[in-house]
C-alpha cells in the first residue's frame, strides 16, 4: 500500500524528463491540535514535498494576520508538518490558512480555532462542552477479512461536529492497524494516513481542537506492549499524527495533560508500559509505576473542578479481559487505593478501545461514587452484545452501536455540573446523566 502513489510517479517523472514538478497539495487536514491559552499547534498533511506555512488571525480583526516560519514536508515524515501559533489571547476565536510553498491551499472546510478561556479569578467557569470517540476504521478490501466490511457510519464526524464542540478527545482504537501496517514505520504511516483522509473528517479536524490517547490497534498485535519490538515506531507515529501537549517528561510514553475551563484531562498510556508476561498478578503492569506516581502527583496539583482521566483500558469495570485494567489487579487497586487516600474528588474516567459502550459506577465506601464512560467505536465494527461481566454497569448504559459522546460542564460557580450524554452515528440521543460536581467531592 504505497504512500501517494500518483505524487511520486509525477516526482520521478519530472526527474527523468526535468520538467517542473506539480505544486503539492493538501492530502488530509489540516488539523487543529490541543488548545492552551497563548497558543494552538496547526497541523496538515501534503501530498508531495513543500515547505509549508500557516497564516493565522483574531476573527475580529484580520489586520493582526501572522505568519508562522515556513518549515519543510518530508516524504520520511508522510509530508506532515505541525507548527505552534502564538502568541495569542486567550478566550479568543482565530481564522487561519495553510500556505504551500507561499500560496494559500485551497480548503473545503471552515478553518478556525478558539483559544482556551482565562477566567481564574476573573469571572465564574465558562460553559463548554467535550467530544468524546475513538474506534475508527476506513475499510480497506485488500487488508480487510474476505466478505466482511468492518467499517461504516462516517457520517458520525457530521454529527458531532455539528454538537458545536470546544474540543474532541479521541479514548483510543483511533486508527485500525492491520498485521502488516505494524511491522514497520512506513506500514503505520500508511495506515494512519488512509485512515486520516476520510472526507467525513476532514471538516471536523480544521475547526475543533483535537487530542488523543491510544489503544491496541493504535500500537500492534493485540495485548501487547512494552515487549514490542517496534514500540518506539509506533510512539513516534502516533505522536507525528496528533499534536497532543508535550509529554510528562517522567514518563516513557505520550501521558499527558489539557486543562480547558474548569476541566482538566490526563490522557494515559495503557500501551508504552503494558506487561502481562507475567504468570503472578502482582508483576503484571497496564500503566506502569512511573506513570502512575506522575498522575497521583498531577491530579494532586491540579486546582480543576473535573479531574478526567482518559484511558485506552477501562479502569474501573470488574471483568477480566485483557481489554480492561483488571487484568493487572494489583496495580489497578492501588492505583484507585492512593486516589482514595488523597481524597481526589471530581473524578471521573473515560475509556476507549472497546467495540461496546457502557457507564459504570463504583459506590466507595467513605467516598464519592466513582463513573467511568467507557466508549463503543466510532466507525469499526461494534459488538452485538458482551460477555463480559460488569455488575457495576449502571442500567440502561450498554450499548452496542456506532456511537460517541459529549461531556457539557455548565452551570453557576457554586452548583458546577456534568451531563453526559452518548449519541448514534445521526446524532440521536441513546442516554444522558448529569452529575452535580457537589456530589463528586469528599465530605
Amino acid at each position: 500500500m504505497a504512500l501517494y502513489p500518483r505524487r511520486f510517479l509525477a516526482f520521478f517523472f519530472a526527474l527523468a524528463t526535468g520538467t517542473a514538478l506539480p505544486a503539492a497539495q493538501i492530502a488530509t487536514g489540516p488539523m487543529v491540535g490541543a488548545p492552551e491559552m497563548r497558543s494552538v499547534p496547526l497541523w496538515v498533511q501534503t501530498d508531495g514535498p513543500a515547505q509549508v506555512a500557516f497564516a493565522y488571525w483574531p476573527a475580529s480583526d484580520a489586520s493582526q494576520r501572522k505568519e508562522t516560519p515556513p518549515s519543510p514536508a518530508l516524504p520520511e515524515n508522510g509530508f506532515i508538518v505541525e507548527r505552534s501559533t502564538g502568541p495569542l489571547t486567550p478566550g479568543t476565536d482565530y481564522h487561519y490558512e495553510v500556505l504551500i510553498d507561499g500560496r494559500p491551499a485551497k480548503l473545503t472546510s471552515d478553518a478556525k480555532f478558539k483559544t482556551t478561556p482565562f477566567y481564574t479569578d476573573r469571572a465564574p467557569p465558562p460553559d463548554f462542552t467535550v467530544a468524546l470517540g475513538g474506534g475508527h476504521r476506513v475499510n480497506d478490501p485488500a487488508y480487510d477479512p474476505l466478505n466482511r466490511t468492518p467499517g461504516d457510519g462516517y457520517g458520525i464526524f457530521l454529527a458531532i461536529l455539528a454538537k458545536q464542540p470546544d474540543l474532541m478527545i479521541w479514548a483510543g482504537n483511533n486508527v485500525a492497524l492491520r498485521e502488516p501496517d505494524w511491522g514497520s514505520r512506513e506500514g503505520m504511516i500508511a495506515r494512519y494516513s488512509q485512515n486520516r483522509a476520510q472526507p467525513e473528517l476532514q471538516p471536523l479536524l480544521a475547526a475543533v481542537p483535537q487530542a488523543a490517547v491510544w489503544s491496541e490497534s493504535d500500537f500492534g498485535p493485540a495485548n501487547t506492549g512494552k515487549h514490542f519490538r517496534n514500540l518506539e515506531d509506533a510512539q513516534n507515529v502516533f505522536e507525528l499524527f496528533w499534536a497532543n501537549p508535550p509529554a510528562a517528561p517522567s514518563v516513557d510514553g505520550t501521558a499527558t495533560s489539557i486543562r480547558y475551563g474548569d476541566a482538566e484531562f490526563f490522557l494515559l498510556d495503557d500501551r508504552s508500559s503494558r506487561d502481562l508476561a507475567h504468570d503472578v498478578d502482582k508483576w503484571r503492569k497496564i500503566m506502569g509505576d512511573d506513570q502512575l506516581d506522575w498522575l497521583r502527583q498531577a491530579l494532586r496539583e491540579s486546582t480543576a473542578t473535573f479531574k478526567v482521566v482518559v484511558t485506552g483500558s477501562p479502569a474501573l469495570s470488574p471483568s477480566d479481559s485483557p481489554r480492561n485494567h483488571k487484568i493487572a489487579k494489583h496495580e489497578r487497586d492501588a492505583m484507585l487505593d492512593a486516589l482514595k487516600s488523597d481524597n481526589i474528588g471530581g473524578l471521573i474516567f473515560v475509556a476507549g478501545g472497546k467495540d461496546f459502550g457502557e457507564l459504570t459506577k463504583m459506590v466507595r465506601a467513605n467516598a464519592p461514587d466513582l463513573y467511568e464512560l467507557t466508549l463503543g467505536p466510532l466507525t469499526d465494527r461494534p459488538a452485538d452484545s458482551s460477555s463480559e461481566l460488569n455488575f457495576y454497569r449502571v442500567p440502561s448504559t450498554a450499548t452496542f452501536k456506532r456511537q460517541f459522546a459529549v461531556m457539557k460542564f455548565h452551570g453557576p460557580e457554586d452548583n458546577r455540573q456534568l451531563t453526559l450524554t452518548v449519541y448514534d452515528t445521526l446524532g440521536e440521543q441513546l442516554w444522558t446523566q448529569t452529575l452535580a460536581a457537589k456530589d463528586m467531592q469528599y465530605k
